[in-house]
């Protein structure tokens, strides 16, 4: 896996910083994200191989769909967090165990139309959470075990929920653009020549080929080799 993001701040892999936006705007952007996610699995999924979202671009790092199953788990954990948070005084968050999961839920066999549909239910109920917190209730502490065990607030929830899916959006389309297989298009019809036209063009027919699919081709193996 790669390096730990970090938990304030600015990120720099993914762009996300603790400290700007309000909650509304906060909560919005992950609404928007977690469809990004939903969507770059779907489109994989019913892509020209959908065994791409299955595939770990290396033996330790995720599939596209362990992620998608990581940002759906972590969306029903803080929801419930939340409330948690509301109704003791001073909670202690269960470790969610994201590295188990992985193997007792069986991520990898699990249906990408199924986990991208959970994913933005699970988006929407966490921001139908978040959204009505009053500045009292963001400032509640419960102890925290991730990276480090430690006191947050519910604000910084709200916050490491968000970096949480606009980072793995980010995980998910960088992996399928390793791991999908280039499209190639079909190469165009050569149209079909009168008779007068055969005639005229039989020198030029003998020689290269129609320069449309000629450039085409050449294209094409240029992207298809990056």
């Amino acid at each position: 896996m790669s390096e730990r993001p970090p938990v304030d701040g600015h990120c720099e892999q993914c762009g996300f910083d603790y400290g700007t936006g309000d909650l509304q705007g906060t909560v919005t952007l992950l609404i928007r994200q977690s469809a990004d996610c939903s969507m770059a699995l779907t489109k994989a999924a019913a892509g020209p191989d959908p065994k791409v979202v299955r595939l770990r671009p290396e033996p330790e790092v995720w599939s596209a769909i362990e992620y998608a199953c990581h940002v759906r788990d972590v969306l029903e954990v803080q929801r419930l967090r939340i409330a948690q948070c509301l109704a003791e005084d001073r909670p202690v968050y269960a470790p969610m165990d994201r590295t188990g999961r992985v193997k007792q839920e069986k991520y990898e066999d699990q249906d990408p139309m199924e986990v991208a549909a959970a994913l933005m239910r699970m988006a929407r109920e966490f921001g139908a959470a978040a959204r009505v917190l009053q500045p009292h209730e963001l400032g509640k502490l419960g102890l925290y075990n991730y990276p480090v065990r430690a006191p947050r607030t519910l604000g910084w929830i709200i916050r490491h929920t968000a970096h949480e899916i606009q980072h793995h959006r980010h995980d998910i389309i960088e992996i399928l653009a390793k791991v999908e297989p280039p499209i190639i298009p079909k190469p165009k019809p050569a149209p079909e020549d009168t008779p007068e036209e055969a005639s005229a063009g039989e020198a030029a027919a003998d020689g290269a080929p129609e320069s449309g699919a000629g450039g085409s081709g050449g294209s094409t193996a240029e992207v298809s080799a990056d």
